[in-house]
């Protein structure tokens, strides 16, 4: 049995790249079958059951087990990468959805396919980097390459044709197309790189930039982009479901003021900074800040003492990237005044 693996993020390069590999699978297998899951009980399930057959795994979010699972016995596997902004575009165009639930999706894909990205065995295609290099049938030689499955030059250009390929015009051979030219071809509702859809409103897009821009994965100085999460990402303890307003009036009893969002990040130590004013002073109030996942991550009291820009770290530890991670913040009493504004959170790594 041989299993070719075949991981990405939402977009056009995972789009085209899970294309390319079900290309080769056709041309080297004949017969796979197809495993679209995130878990390793779907993956042993599969071995258990169809015992001696070929597959093609596909995978958006994978578990950690899944990726450790990868990781540790060493099989080669794609990776598919683009710009997270692109990614939610995408998103906006093939699911009809407007909301901040795009950039919950693709946070949480970023941060499950991190530690897959960094493997030995992993071939990476970023979208950015190989969408105006050289052509798809270089790029399918190199995924061949890299698989082990070995394909005649007739098998290959066998698999370029379904995936945007054009047939030679009468006895003159067609050059092969860049990725883009392909993927415009054969993706329904392909997108070009940055292209501002008007699905995406430009404060969801803007949105989108701060939270996911961080969270890219590869380059050198990955370890120490802050990740920040705005106010604009959070949801109004007084109006559920509704934003957050740019000013919290205080005034009331005690509940809870913000929670949200929902986002993800990647295993691992991380601290979390609370940044924001106090525009009226809430004479000794206590709030209390809350960190959630499947489990409680951290928990922090704080009393601000008169007004101006406060702040307060709660380190975390993150075990499980599919869990969408919620911060509370709650007036522990009543107050009879006071307001809070600029209210957003830093995340870094931990050293």
């Amino acid at each position: 049995m041989t299993i070719l693996f075949a991981f990405g993020m939402p977009g056009i390069m995972s789009s085209w790249g899970v294309a390319a590999v079900h290309a080769l699978a056709r041309e080297a297998f004949g017969d796979y079958a197809i495993i679209a899951t995130d878990t390793v009980d779907d993956l042993k399930q599969h071995v258990q059951s169809h015992s001696g057959g070929h597959a093609v795994l596909v995978s958006q979010f994978p578990e950690p087990r899944l990726a450790e699972l990868v990781v540790k016995v060493n099989v080669p596997f794609l990776v598919c990468l683009e710009d997270p902004v692109d990614a939610v575009s995408y998103l906006a165009r093939a699911t009809e959805q407007r909301d901040f639930g795009l950039i919950r999706a693709v946070s949480a894909s970023l941060a499950c396919l991190e530690p897959l990205a960094r493997a030995p065995a992993a071939l990476v295609l970023r979208r950015n980097d190989v969408g105006q290099g050289s052509g798809i049938d270089l790029l399918m030689k190199r995924i061949d390459r890299h698989f082990s499955t070995d394909l005649s030059l007739e098998q290959i250009a066998s698999a370029l044709r379904n995936v945007g390929m054009q047939p030679p015009e009468g006895s003159a051979r067609a050059e092969a197309p860049r990725l883009e030219e392909a993927a415009a071809t054969v993706i329904a509702g392909y997108l070009t790189p940055k292209e501002e859809v008007p699905e995406l409103s430009e404060l969801l897009r803007e949105t989108a930039r701060k939270v996911l821009r961080p969270l890219e994965f590869g380059y050198a100085d990955h370890s120490a982009a802050i990740t920040l999460w705005p106010r604009e990402a959070f949801l109004s303890g007084e109006r559920l479901g509704e934003g957050l307003d740019s000013s919290l009036d205080l005034t009331g009893g005690a509940r809870c003021l913000i929670y949200g969002p929902y986002l993800h990040l990647p295993t691992g130590r991380w601290n979390a900074r609370f940044l924001f004013d106090v525009d009226e002073d809430c004479y000794g109030q206590i709030f209390t800040l809350e960190i959630h996942a499947a489990d409680l991550l951290g928990k922090l009291r704080v009393c601000p003492q008169g007004t101006g820009s406060f702040e307060a770290a709660v380190p975390v530890e993150v075990v499980d990237p599919r869990a969408p991670i919620e911060v509370r913040v709650m007036m522990d009493s009543g107050a009879i005044e006071g307001r809070l504004s600029a209210w957003s959170v830093e995340w870094l790594r931990a050293a």
